[in-house]
Protein backbone atom coordinates (compact mmCIF):
# COMPACT_ATOMS: atom_id res chain seq x y z
CA UNK A 1 0.00 0.00 0.00
CA UNK A 2 1.14 3.68 -0.81
CA UNK A 3 1.91 5.84 1.97
CA UNK A 4 2.41 9.93 2.17
CA UNK A 5 5.70 9.01 2.78
CA UNK A 6 6.16 6.88 -0.26
CA UNK A 7 5.05 9.98 -2.10
CA UNK A 8 6.77 12.78 -0.21
CA UNK A 9 10.03 10.83 -0.69
CA UNK A 10 8.90 10.71 -4.53
CA UNK A 11 8.80 14.14 -5.25
CA UNK A 12 11.48 15.02 -3.05
CA UNK A 13 14.03 12.79 -5.09
CA UNK A 14 12.72 13.74 -8.21
CA UNK A 15 11.07 17.06 -8.64
CA UNK A 16 12.86 18.83 -5.28
CA UNK A 17 16.37 19.72 -6.66
CA UNK A 18 18.65 22.38 -5.15
CA UNK A 19 18.17 25.53 -6.58
CA UNK A 20 20.59 26.71 -9.22
CA UNK A 21 21.84 30.09 -7.15
CA UNK A 22 21.29 28.85 -3.34
CA UNK A 23 21.51 25.21 -3.52
CA UNK A 24 18.49 24.76 -1.45
CA UNK A 25 15.44 23.41 -1.69
CA UNK A 26 12.10 24.19 -0.93
CA UNK A 27 9.81 23.36 1.68
CA UNK A 28 7.83 20.31 0.81
CA UNK A 29 5.04 19.07 2.95
CA UNK A 30 1.47 17.13 2.37
CA UNK A 31 0.05 20.97 1.69
CA UNK A 32 2.27 21.85 -0.85
CA UNK A 33 1.19 22.91 -3.76
CA UNK A 34 2.26 22.13 -7.36
CA UNK A 35 0.33 24.69 -9.42
CA UNK A 36 -0.27 27.71 -6.79
CA UNK A 37 1.57 29.45 -4.00
CA UNK A 38 5.52 30.20 -3.61
CA UNK A 39 7.10 27.52 -5.62
CA UNK A 40 4.72 26.64 -8.23
CA UNK A 41 5.65 24.52 -11.77
CA UNK A 42 4.81 25.58 -14.93
CA UNK A 43 2.18 23.76 -16.92
CA UNK A 44 5.10 21.89 -19.06
CA UNK A 45 6.58 20.88 -15.87
CA UNK A 46 3.17 19.68 -14.52
CA UNK A 47 2.14 17.88 -16.94
CA UNK A 48 5.80 15.66 -16.68
CA UNK A 49 5.08 15.35 -12.86
CA UNK A 50 1.26 14.02 -13.52
CA UNK A 51 2.82 11.98 -15.85
CA UNK A 52 5.20 9.96 -14.07
CA UNK A 53 3.17 10.05 -10.89
CA UNK A 54 0.31 8.06 -12.35
CA UNK A 55 2.46 5.60 -13.94
CA UNK A 56 4.79 5.48 -11.26
CA UNK A 57 2.05 4.66 -8.47
CA UNK A 58 -0.38 3.24 -11.36
CA UNK A 59 -3.30 5.50 -10.24
CA UNK A 60 -6.22 5.68 -12.94
CA UNK A 61 -5.41 9.01 -14.53
CA UNK A 62 -9.27 9.41 -16.26
CA UNK A 63 -10.89 11.71 -13.67
CA UNK A 64 -7.98 14.32 -13.98
CA UNK A 65 -8.91 17.57 -15.64
CA UNK A 66 -5.02 19.04 -16.07
CA UNK A 67 -6.16 22.37 -16.89
CA UNK A 68 -8.32 22.70 -13.40
CA UNK A 69 -4.59 22.99 -11.90
CA UNK A 70 -2.99 24.89 -14.83
CA UNK A 71 -5.39 26.50 -16.97
CA UNK A 72 -4.66 27.42 -20.47
CA UNK A 73 -3.39 31.27 -20.64
CA UNK A 74 -4.97 33.70 -22.48
CA UNK A 75 -3.58 35.59 -25.21
CA UNK A 76 -2.74 39.36 -24.38
CA UNK A 77 -5.44 41.17 -26.88
CA UNK A 78 -8.11 38.72 -25.84
CA UNK A 79 -7.42 39.96 -22.06
CA UNK A 80 -6.96 43.10 -22.94
CA UNK A 81 -10.64 43.62 -24.49
CA UNK A 82 -11.99 41.12 -21.65
CA UNK A 83 -12.19 41.18 -17.94
CA UNK A 84 -7.91 40.76 -18.17
CA UNK A 85 -8.24 37.79 -15.55
CA UNK A 86 -7.11 34.59 -16.51
CA UNK A 87 -8.85 31.08 -15.19
CA UNK A 88 -7.29 31.21 -11.67
CA UNK A 89 -5.89 27.33 -10.86
CA UNK A 90 -6.83 25.13 -8.17
CA UNK A 91 -4.21 23.78 -5.73
CA UNK A 92 -2.42 20.44 -6.40
CA UNK A 93 -1.34 19.73 -3.66
CA UNK A 94 1.07 16.63 -2.59
CA UNK A 95 -1.86 15.45 -0.46
CA UNK A 96 -4.06 15.19 -3.31
CA UNK A 97 -1.34 12.72 -4.97
CA UNK A 98 -1.25 10.60 -1.70
CA UNK A 99 -4.55 10.13 -1.07
CA UNK A 100 -5.00 9.46 -4.75
CA UNK A 101 -2.11 7.10 -5.10
CA UNK A 102 -3.46 5.19 -1.88
CA UNK A 103 -7.06 4.75 -3.64
CA UNK A 104 -5.45 3.23 -6.67
CA UNK A 105 -7.32 6.21 -9.01
CA UNK A 106 -7.52 10.56 -9.34
CA UNK A 107 -10.39 11.74 -6.48
CA UNK A 108 -10.69 15.33 -7.22
CA UNK A 109 -12.23 16.02 -10.38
Amino acid sequence: MVTDEDVMTWYRARFNKPALFTGKTWPVTLDTSLSTGNYLWASETGADIMSEYFKHFDVDPSNFDFYKYWPEETFILYALFTSGKDDEPEPLTLRMLAESAKAGSWLYD
